[in-house]
């Protein structure tokens, strides 16, 4: 079967990761071909049949439709996956062109704002939806039309080979880890802003890696100078090698808004990394405070009680709560587990 994944992003993320994961699992069967925006992101996708560009300039983009057409007649598509907003309704239009299948991947809890467009683009012009938590076909299941559409809860897989075993260190400074792309969504502020309240002895015994890029990163960074936290506060760019900050960490803190289920969580259980999060998405579909992980508000005040409670834990505890972490993690989240899932859910007939 030849198949088309499409993903408009600018930057690297977790829904491009998991693009990455899915077209690779599918490849050892099928041919796999891909359209993206940047041409920089190209090759960070992996190794599939044929790479294309289009300039997903707004979801009426006559160009980018011609583009999709064109590959898909070329190629002889028999199945597109769009990954994005931007994309669902172009490539729901040529699928139905050309009488092909198209299913959407829905990584975030979203709510139909728009009645008919909502109805259009997530139920009419597609064939299916795969969502990576429970939590999102709970919340797209409170619209009637969802009632008899194909959603699939597929958990995400962990390539587990590139990710560090973590090591208890009961001395030196209590290293947080923070992973993902700089937008207020994900709470890189909250964070910040929740340390530089915690008492001064606690606080120069904190050294946060922030690691990822994105829109928000200026801002942060003159939070971080105009707090007085540049010792405490580290900016560590993108890195490919995200996963290496795990190794010394003694928490992994992601103050999200929302999400369905973050990989950067799941990569940081895999680690054995104790986990400090919110409840946003699918995430007590698996994490149980003070059991397997930490959970949290965004609300800074308590926030920063709830670090400082933290960090004043015996270290021995931390990594025991971390490895309870782990099993949970590497039971749920496998890529043969996604990828045999995946593949039943977008090739049956």
């Amino acid at each position: 079967m030849n198949i088309l994944f499409i993903c408009s992003a600018k930057k690297w993320g977790g829904n491009e990761k998991w693009t990455s994961m899915a077209m690779q699992g599918l490849a050892l069967n099928h041919k796999v071909f891909f359209l993206g925006k940047n041409p920089e992101l190209l090759l960070k996708f992996g190794p599939v049949t044929d790479s294309y560009s289009a300039p997903f300039k707004w979801n009426f983009d006559l160009k980018t439709k011609s583009i999709i057409a064109k590959i898909v007649k070329d190629n002889k598509i028999d199945l597109i996956v769009s990954t994005k907003k931007k994309e669902y309704f172009l490539a729901g239009l040529v699928a139905r062109k050309f009488g092909i299948k198209h299913f959407l991947r829905l990584g975030i809890v979203r709510d139909m704002k728009i009645p008919y467009w909502s109805k259009l683009l997530y139920y009419r012009l597609n064939d299916g939806i795969v969502v990576n938590a429970q939590q999102i076909k709970t919340n797209l299941l409170k619209y009637s039309y969802f009632k008899d559409h194909p959603i699939e809860v597929v958990y995400n897989g962990v390539p587990d080979a590139n990710i560090p075993q973590a090591e208890l260190c009961q001395d030196g400074r209590f290293i947080i880890v923070s992973t993902g792309m700089l937008t207020q969504r994900k709470g890189f502020h909250l964070l910040i802003e929740a340390i530089s309240n915690l008492p001064s002895d606690i606080k120069q015994q904190v050294k946060l890696h922030v690691v990822g890029e994105g829109r928000e990163e200026f801002k942060l960074k003159k939070m971080v100078k105009d707090l007085n936290l540049q010792d405490i506060v580290f900016f560590e760019g993108f890195s490919h090698q995200s996963t290496s900050f795990l190794k010394q960490a003694q928490l992994f803190a992601l103050i999200s808004e929302n999400e369905g289920i973050s990989n950067a969580v799941i990569e940081a259980m895999y680690a054995g990394v104790p986990v400090l999060t919110t409840s946003a998405g699918g995430v007590l579909e698996f994490l149980e405070d003070e059991e397997n992980a930490f959970l949290t508000t965004r609300n800074v005040p308590e926030l920063a009680v709830r670090l400082e409670y933290i960090i004043r834990k015996n270290r021995n505890d931390l990594f025991a709560l971390g490895a309870k972490g782990q099993v949970i993690a590497r039971s749920m989240f496998n890529m043969d587990k996604m990828n045999n899932q995946l593949a039943s859910f977008l090739l049956k007939k």
